[in-house]
């Protein structure tokens, strides 16, 4: 081999070496945009998980509200119904 055909061999060497190096580069550059494109979307995805929870929480609240008020309400039932069957009770003797 002469002094000019390991020259040509280094240079295209050289050049594969390039290229493989160019098509690394561009592959680290699509998986960087995918990953922020996935972290992106994890936001998204975590901010509405929070509305969420916070809107059961709304629920809850609400549902430990109405269940007070119904305690409430059959509370003075009872009491309404004690008083009508002592008076009917009462109108029977």
């Amino acid at each position: 081999m002469t002094e000019g055909d390991r020259i040509n061999r280094m240079e295209d060497h050289l050049i594969d070496m390039r290229l493989a190096v160019s098509a690394l580069l561009e592959t680290v550059t699509q998986h960087q945009r995918n990953f922020e494109t996935i972290q992106r979307n994890f936001q998204t995805m975590q901010g509405n998980f929070d509305t969420v929870v916070a809107e059961i929480r709304d629920i809850r609240i609400e549902m430990l509200q109405m269940q007070s008020e119904i305690r409430g309400l059959q509370t003075e039932n009872n009491r309404i119904l004690d008083i009508l069957q002592n008076r009917n009770t009462e109108g029977e003797s």
